[in-house]
């Protein structure tokens, strides 16, 4: 995928922090290029996990400033890699990501060891305050100073900055993510895999979010709610089956 540019922006891109080094720890291929692509533009050394276990694993060698903690990871979640981490002795900065807002999720994150949450869909906005909230500058700032009205466009124009090109691009990446999931949903339908079809669900919920197909996202809510009830296979199955036309109308209209 193509590096995102720093024009059009709807604030300066902070340059104060280039040469520092995070850790991103998040299961969703798609959240994890977006995430990324942002830090990049900031200057910053992106260090990235799949998993709890992963983040736990890297995290020596990484030596990261500062560590992004998916909350909701399959096999060990942000919850308990951030108590793991916490134990050998690592003081930086912990910051949860997570779609789950509720003050209980918040203070579970906070008890764990994490400093700080982000709510999903992440804005680009939002990360830069939370950068300058929890990393010291590594020395004079570069600011991008090429701007545009932050108010104008549409809220998932405005999560990626104002800039269509990043939009369009951060499109492109959910399509190569995400166009086999109803294929992926019908062999675990099928193979009685609930727990990865709630994951599945869950994962393509937050992305399509992100980039403002919320039809989409509200149709993959509705199947994780129906997974977690244990629902009638053919409710599962129609809901598999609408998602399926919506990802294809996607992959048809670019």
């Amino acid at each position: 995928m193509t590096a995102i540019e720093p024009s059009m922006l709807s604030v300066p891109v902070p340059q104060e922090f280039r040469g520092r080094r995070i850790l991103v720890a998040e299961d969703n291929a798609f959240n994890r290029t977006i995430i990324s692509q942002w830090l990049a533009m900031a200057g910053i050394e992106v260090v990235l996990a799949g998993s709890g276990g992963e983040a736990c694993s890297a995290l020596v060698a990484a030596d990261p400033d500062l560590v992004f903690m998916d909350v909701r990871m399959p096999d060990m979640d942000g919850i308990e890699a951030t108590r793991h981490i916490r134990k050998s002795g690592f003081s930086k900065p912990i910051v949860g990501l997570s779609a789950a807002t509720s003050n209980a999720d918040q203070t579970a994150c906070l008890d764990a060891g994490m400093n700080d949450f982000l709510a999903k869909p992440i804005d680009a906005d939002e990360l830069w305050g939370c950068l300058t909230r929890w990393l010291q500058p590594c020395g004079r700032p570069e600011a991008d100073a090429r701007t545009a009205d932050a108010s104008s466009g549409t809220e998932v124009e405005t999560r990626f900055l104002g800039n269509a090109g990043s939009l369009a691009r951060a499109r492109e990446a959910f399509i190569v993510c995400h166009r086999d999931d109803c294929i992926q949903l019908r062999n675990m339908l099928a193979e009685g895999d609930c727990t990865g079809m709630a994951n599945l669900a869950h994962a393509l919920k937050g992305s399509a979010a992100t980039i403002g197909l919320e039809a989409l996202s509200k149709l993959a809510l509705a199947l994780e709610k129906k997974i977690q009830m244990q629902a009638d296979t053919d409710e599962v199955l129609q809901l598999i089956n609408w998602i399926d036309n919506q990802l294809a109308h996607l992959v048809e209209s670019r």
